[in-house]
């Protein structure tokens, strides 16, 4: 049997760990509401209230959905190199989201409760993660939980270079360093003011952009595609890297069962 690998360890999971930052980042727009067309209220230019407000009347009733997406890595670290990866990406209120990687591999990355998981087929490996250690700032708990209005976090502003005829482009930078995030910048399609590219630069200078196609929303997800429901063939490490029991692996199965 070959030696389990914690996947963070690997090109990957600075790559997922980023993902699911920037998607929070998408999230909290969607859901944030009022907090968020404040973002552009203390004298900011008008626009860009009225896109926020139009943004959150678009998905204060979406309760799921899913797309098509793309992704482009740009790492400070391989001397500015882009990975690109393709998948599905599913969210559902409250606090479910799973990535699911098509190329340039085959990987599953879920979030659920207090929770997330990464899965290899190849490897029939799962990897645990704490939802904490994925929201390390203010910021990054602001955008997945709403704890922190985000007109209190960040700067709104319109990118009119970036903007075309059918898209807005939003800029929003906080007001606090954070090593998480530098900058966000938000395309909007100014028809249905859905979001539909998403970019992130941390303070490293590395580049994570993300698109969306083919965006369905609906009532729910089928429960499937979140839960924690490994065989027996399948290694679960936690976050440390230990391999798990069986009777550990039963009791999160418990925990994590709607």
């Amino acid at each position: 049997m070959s030696t389990p690998r914690r996947q963070d360890s690997t090109a990957w999971g600075p790559v997922f760990r980023f993902a699911f930052r920037l998607m929070a980042a998408a999230i909290a727009l969607h859901w944030a509401g009022m907090t968020a067309a404040a973002a552009a209220g203390d004298g900011a230019d008008a626009g860009v209230e009225h896109l926020l407000r139009k943004m959150e009347d678009h998905y204060r009733t979406v309760s799921a959905y899913t797309a098509d997406f793309s992704q482009w890595t740009t790492s400070v670290a391989t001397s500015g190199a882009t990975t690109e990866a393709r998948g599905v990406f599913y969210f559902q209120k409250p606090r479910r989201m799973r990535w699911e990687y098509e190329q340039p591999e085959r990987q599953i990355f879920v979030a659920l409760k207090d929770t997330a998981w990464l899965y290899v087929p190849e490897d029939r490996q799962i990897s645990l993660f704490e939802i904490k250690e994925l929201l390390q700032s203010p910021i990054m708990r602001t955008f997945f939980e709403g704890v922190v209005p985000l007109r209190e976090s960040f700067q709104a502003s319109f990118d009119a270079a970036a903007a075309t005829e059918q898209t807005a482009v939003l800029r929003l930078t906080p007001k606090q360093d954070d090593p998480n995030v530098r900058a966000l910048r938000v395309w909007v399609d100014t028809h249905d003011y859905k979001i539909t590219e998403i970019e992130a630069q941390d303070a490293l200078g590395n580049l994570n952009r993300i698109q969306f196609q083919n965006q369905k929303e609906m009532p729910a997800l089928p429960k499937e595609l979140f839960a924690f429901d490994p065989d027996d063939a399948t290694i679960v490490l936690d976050p440390s890297g230990r391999k798990l029991t069986r009777e550990e692996i039963g009791a999160i199965k418990r925990r994590l069962k709607d």
